[in-house]
């Protein structure tokens, strides 16, 4: 039990830093490649805090190429993740990463040789038929707008990524290496984008604005830590498939965090709160939430 409370910690620290991410991307920083840069720079601020829980050792030969692996991904699925902001809601945009989440099970059948039931196959589709609909503008013309096919790629990415954090832990099964040898590396690549001019130029041209949000910025990096660190501690204890359904939650933490926001601080963020929209969300996220129980059971 201990174990699925810190596996939702994950979505919850991950929704409020996405709607921090949002209104960043959406009124700030409004080239994705720009925000990518700045958003990567306190990547390494809060790793020090894991020297509570262990000791980092070096890593195996075998585990480098996968710690690559992972640091190319989570800087590469930000661009696609940063478009679709623009476009849709906050809470959907994190609902339709649940698409990825059917790959899963293949993917950790044959990688990984875990298996499921059929209810947890279910649970699985459940999810993804939910996070489907809360991407549907209308019902009377369901149209698949172009957040949807941004998170396509995002969810398989992602989907892909947890597979291969996975798989890492045959080589090396420290949580902390993982999260201190993964966020260095990635938040050394953004500094590539200095190599392509035009980049380079809007990078400098924002680094006032930057400057101005650091607060922000190290608030945002401190949620991400935490999530994180809660995500890959639960994923060293229990199968991806079974924290990837619980990690499909996080739509929901996101609208509410979303409404508290507003009532409370009058911070309006990219969300719908219509009551027809609402009742369109509310059933959609019941859904996921019976189609995690499933998967978790």
């Amino acid at each position: 039990m201990f174990i699925v409370f810190i596996a939702l910690l994950a979505p919850f620290f991950t929704s409020f830093a996405n709607i921090i991410e949002c209104k960043l991307s959406n009124n700030n920083f409004k080239h994705p490649l720009t925000m990518i840069f700045y958003i990567s720079l306190m990547n390494c601020v809060f790793l020090p805090l894991l020297l509570f829980f262990g000791t980092p050792t070096l890593p195996t030969l075998q585990v480098l190429p996968f710690y690559l692996i992972l640091a190319i991904i989570d800087v590469v699925y930000l661009y696609p993740y940063y478009k679709a902001m623009k476009v849709i809601d906050t809470s959907i945009v994190s609902a339709l990463f649940s698409l990825g989440q059917i790959t899963i099970p293949i993917m950790t059948y044959f990688l990984l040789d875990e298996h499921l039931q059929k209810s947890q196959y279910c649970g699985f589709i459940l999810i993804i038929l939910a996070s489907i609909v809360l991407s549907i503008n209308d019902f009377k013309m369901p149209k698949l707008n172009r957040a949807f096919y941004y998170m396509v790629l995002v969810s398989f990415l992602r989907a892909f990524y947890v597979v291969i954090q996975k798989c890492s832990f045959q080589y090396d099964d420290s949580w902390i290496n993982m999260m201190i040898y993964v966020n260095t590396l990635s938040g050394l690549l953004p500094f590539l984008l200095f190599l392509h001019p035009t980049s380079a130029q809007r990078i400098k041209k924002a680094f006032s604005s930057y400057r101005k949000r650091t607060k922000i910025f190290c608030l945002n990096e401190l949620l991400c830590f935490l999530g994180g660190a809660a995500f890959i501690f639960a994923l060293s204890k229990m199968s991806a498939v079974t924290l990837s359904a619980i990690n499909a939650t996080a739509p929901i933490f996101m609208l509410f965090i979303s409404i508290t926001l507003k009532k409370i601080f009058d911070i309006h963020v990219k969300e719908t709160i219509s009551p027809r929209i609402m009742i369109k969300k509310m059933v959609c996220f019941v859904i996921i939430v019976g189609g995690v129980v499933m998967v978790s059971l």
